[in-house]
């Protein structure tokens, strides 16, 4: 029978820290952590997690599926409640003195950004991981975000936004860390930018759905200056939640033209997208959620039972995946 030594050429490596490019079946022993792991190879799943502490809707999330953030929404009434996540737990963080829904969302658990929202302002705010404070404030005040935004707190990107009375926005603007700049380039579709869902960094980012019956297929590339139209979503949908990047990233939730309350799930490989043959236990749109392509989570939003749900669940895509061996 083959050995580990006959199949890698080598003995199993002592590492202060889990190596990059592995292949399946390597095996290392991590001296930090003090434990021994393999690159497996992980079926798909969806899995329930822990409730979040305020049912709300039209929410604001970001961060990692261990350190996940929420803030902001209706609960029926504004919030500013903030919550952390953990991949297993919610806990409550500092209250943001906005009580916004519909805002700009990006960031870490530790340095997330929140910009505008409804009743319509410009101002913004920055979390450090326990306490909101004042931020630049956005070029424009008349606008209500969904979804629309990503990056990190020093890079973020925000796309259009719905105008009141009806009509919606082209007009796209960088975040630095401290101010809001418009950036000279559009969006391609005006009537996508309400509701839409984005994900990426400030210069590759992926924007797909949107209101307006044909829009909610569409999806465009961004690469820090020109957006390139990419494959359609499988299925029409908007107020997503989407995590990843533009070589592989999630939809997750919504509404869909026949579904008020969609349990789908959509994932992209960089050049199409495909309906994942799992879906949701709970039927939601408008909801939170972080993470990647290979692991995320979607919490709270609207289910219409009665008008608000807390549950949370966590989406894991097949792939590649670290385990740590056991000692038993």
């Amino acid at each position: 029978m083959a050995t580990y030594y006959d199949i890698f050429g080598q003995k199993v490596q002592y590492l202060s820290s889990d190596p990059a490019n592995v292949t399946e079946g390597q095996v290392w022993y991590n001296s930090t952590s003090n434990t021994a792991k393999v690159q497996s190879y992980q079926s798909s799943s969806v899995a329930s997690a822990g409730n979040v502490n305020t049912a709300r809707t039209q929410i604001g999330g970001t961060g990692t599926l261990t350190a996940g953030l929420i803030y902001g929404g209706e609960a029926p009434a504004l919030t500013g409640a903030t919550e952390e996540f953990d991949g297993s737990t919610w806990t409550t963080g500092g209250t943001c003195p906005a009580q916004k829904s519909d805002m700009h969302s990006s960031g870490t658990q530790t340095a997330a950004l929140w910009g505008g929202g409804s009743p319509l302002s410009s101002g913004s705010f920055e979390y450090d991981g326990s306490t909101w404070t004042s931020g630049g404030s956005m070029t424009f005040s008349g606008r209500d975000f969904y979804s629309g935004g990503t990056g990190i707190l020093t890079a973020a990107i925000q796309i259009g936004g719905f105008i009141n009375p009806g009509s919606y926005s082209t007009t796209m603007q960088y975040y630095d860390g401290s101010t809001w700049t418009n950036i000279p380039q559009t969006y391609p579709s005006g009537p996508q930018t309400n509701q839409i869902a984005t994900t990426g960094t400030q210069t590759a980012c992926i924007s797909a759905g949107g209101s307006s019956g044909a829009n909610e297929l569409n999806s465009n590339e961004w690469n820090g200056s020109t957006w390139t139209a990419t494959n359609n979503l499988a299925s029409g949908i908007n107020s997503s939640v989407a995590n990843g990047t533009v070589a592989a990233s999630n939809l997750i939730s919504g509404h869909a033209p026949s579904v008020t309350y969609s349990t789908l799930i959509q994932t992209w490989d960089g050049t199409c997208w495909a309906t994942s043959p799992l879906s949701l236990s709970t039927g939601r749109s408008q909801s939170a959620g972080g993470g990647s392509s290979a692991s995320a989570y979607v919490a709270a939003g609207a289910n219409g039972t009665p008008t608000y749900t807390n549950t949370t669940e966590i989406f894991t895509d097949t792939g590649p995946a670290i385990v740590t061996f056991s000692s038993s």
